[in-house]
């Protein structure tokens, strides 16, 4: 099991998803291209749509997991609810997708920050955090544009 701390989450949410789009943005448009055809997204809103969706289903959970004792949840079909975070979002507009990327992030820093120092023994806190934050960024990392 992957040895991290809470402060380690936070710094991934501030850090590295808070620079997250700007750090794509920066990209050329055939980096851009190069970058979406390897995470295997037609774009940067279906990319987007996927992190917020996963997001949202860590926060449902770990909240669940909070409020009540033995909180269940389904698991889901890893590729099927891709396809319908992609579908679910895909009538957004580009800058309302943006602003909610930034709420939820917002939300799940709230929530880690709240957390006991203890949350991270409990499995599932951890293993959610770890897949849905850190994992995750490790994932989807936008790279390093080399200077001109």
């Amino acid at each position: 099991m992957p040895q991290f701390t809470l402060r380690q989450v936070m710094q991934t949410l501030e850090e590295g998803w808070g620079e997250y789009v700007r750090r794509y943005q920066g990209l050329t448009p055939a980096a851009q291209a190069d970058f979406l055809l390897a995470q295997g997204f037609e774009s940067l809103h279906d990319l987007l749509a996927h992190i917020i969706g996963w997001w949202e289903e860590g926060l449902r959970v770990i909240t669940g997991i909070l409020d009540e004792p033995g909180f269940t949840w389904k698991e889901r079909d890893t590729d099927e609810f891709n396809q319908e975070l992609v579908a679910k979002f895909r009538s957004w507009r580009q800058e309302d997708l943006l602003l909610h990327y930034e709420n939820v992030r917002e939300a799940l820093l709230n929530l880690v920050a709240d957390l006991p120092e203890n949350a991270l023994s409990n499995k599932d806190i951890h293993d959610w955090l770890y897949a849905d934050v850190i994992e995750h960024l490790e994932d989807h990392r936008v790279p390093v544009q080399a200077a001109p």
